[in-house]
């Protein structure tokens, strides 16, 4: 994108770099191991954004590198001095020997990537990370249903939603000996199993990122000591929240249920009680039913518009990618016509360098000296005669082709004579002609004879 645009669409939606910061120390427990385990720790960020993740590796004590292709975002890194440069990121994994790094990393850039290519990523990941090495791949949570049907599709870069389960599968498919998924940034108070839970809760609670952690092969001794952590719980699911309100509604129905009975005991007969409670029960059945209704009728509402969305995201798409068809079609046409221009340069310079072109030369010189009357005068002409006939008169080759040419057209010859013939007549009005040789001498040539003259009559005397 253009103009910093991503990098101001970063900074408003995105977060604070504190924020960012405090965010990324979730994934600190999984890389103390990696400080015993090896003596350097090479650390390679895919998309390194703003640079928050550069910034924690080096605190750390790591040795991180990032690439990204938005100028906006490597600008910031280069203001806080950060190691990061322009560069792809498949391109870069590319270059990395095997089992040269021990994380690789990548923050909300798998949602940006086709899967074919999202698919090479992963794979030259786990070439390139050492035994026991961890990729790191955050991305947007689909289960939130906020995430899912709206805030993904706020970034226009973004492909498609990545369910959790496709990414550990991924990640295990690609050779990795484990994947663990890590739900991250749901509210804290979301945690305690005693909190009342709403419709909101369970629709828009769901940890709204998470990551897949997905570890290299190695031996036993190398891997124990992230076997807590790969078995451990992490962040909120839609499943828990659903079970945590079915419960929560159960248990009040039966908080109901029981004073209600408890009512029943202390002031109504049975059968005026059961009325009272097919009633209330009626009543109930009836609230559950309108709920139920307006839940399905939101939960329509939110599919109709993802559908549209999804829609105007593929009609875009194609449009894009008419417009990449139209540019290839004239990069093919400018480089056509460029080929056509090189091969007439080629060819031009092929016929100025020929034995031809020279050789013709006198007689395209003879051309201009005959265009020059119109467009110069006689004078000029006259003035250019001599310099021709001397040229021509050590040239013995040149001299018997203008020879030839000149037999088989009589007028050339003739006006060539008169040409000629005027100048000679000049030269013999000359007084001092003759001094050096017998060869028509031109005006100039005729005042260095005269100067020369004087020069010897001065010695003389």
């Amino acid at each position: 994108m253009s103009g910093g645009f991503y990098r101001a669409f970063e900074d408003r939606y995105r977060g604070s770099r504190e924020l960012i910061t405090q965010r990324l120390q979730a994934y600190l427990p999984f890389l103390e191991p990696l400080k015993a385990l090896y003596a350097d720790h090479p650390v390679l960020d895919l998309g390194c954004g703003r640079g928050e993740w550069l910034e924690l590796m080096l605190r750390e004590g790591f040795t991180p590198l990032g690439v990204d292709l938005d100028e906006g975002m490597l600008e910031a890194c280069q203001a806080r001095q950060l190691p990061a440069h322009k560069d792809d990121a498949l391109d870069a994994l590319r270059k990395l020997p095997d089992n040269s790094q021990v994380i690789v990393s990548g923050f909300h850039i798998a949602e940006h990537l086709p899967f074919e290519l999202l698919q090479a990523l992963v794979a030259e990941a786990q070439r390139v990370l050492r035994p026991a090495g961890l990729l790191i791949l955050e991305t947007p949570n689909a289960e939130n249903v906020t995430v899912g049907t709206n805030n993904f599709f706020l970034d226009p870069t973004h492909q498609q939603p990545l369910p959790n389960l496709l990414m550990s599968f991924l990640a295990e498919h690609s050779g990795f000996a484990r994947a663990k998924v890590v739900r991250l940034q749901e509210a804290p108070e979301l945690h305690d199993e005693h909190a009342a839970l709403g419709v909101l809760d369970v629709l828009f609670g769901v940890s709204p990122d998470y990551a897949v952690v997905a570890q290299k092969a190695a031996q036993d001794s190398q891997l124990e000591p992230f076997d807590e952590l790969f078995e451990a719980a992490y962040g909120i699911s839609l499943d828990q929240l659903a079970h945590r309100y079915d419960r929560a509604i159960d248990q009040r129905f039966a908080a109901l249920q029981g004073a209600v009975q408890e009512v029943q005991a202390t002031f109504f007969a049975p059968a005026e009680f059961q009325k009272i409670m097919a009633e209330v029960q009626a009543q109930q059945t009836h609230q559950l039913l309108v709920i139920q209704d307006r839940y399905q009728t939101a939960l329509s509402d939110v599919q109709h518009q993802l559908g549209a969305m999804q829609a105007e995201h593929n009609a875009l798409q194609q449009q894009l990618g008419g417009m990449q068809v139209e540019r290839n079609v004239a990069l093919e046409n400018c480089h056509h016509h460029y080929l056509r221009a090189q091969s007439a340069e080629q060819q031009l310079q092929a016929l100025r360098a020929s034995t031809s072109w020279r050789v013709t030369a006198p007689l395209r010189l003879l051309g201009r000296m005959l265009r020059w009357p119109s467009r110069h005068g006689k004078a000029s002409l006259r003035r250019a005669a001599p310099h021709a006939r001397l040229w021509v008169a050590r040239r013995p080759a040149v001299n018997r082709l203008a020879m030839a040419v000149l037999r088989r057209s009589p007028w050339l010859d003739h006006q060539l004579r008169r040409l000629l013939a005027t100048e000679a007549t000049a030269a013999a009005a000359d007084p001092q002609h003759g001094v050096i040789d017998h060869a028509p001498l031109t005006p100039r040539g005729r005042s260095i004879e005269s100067a020369l003259g004087e020069a010897i009559n001065k010695s003389k005397h």
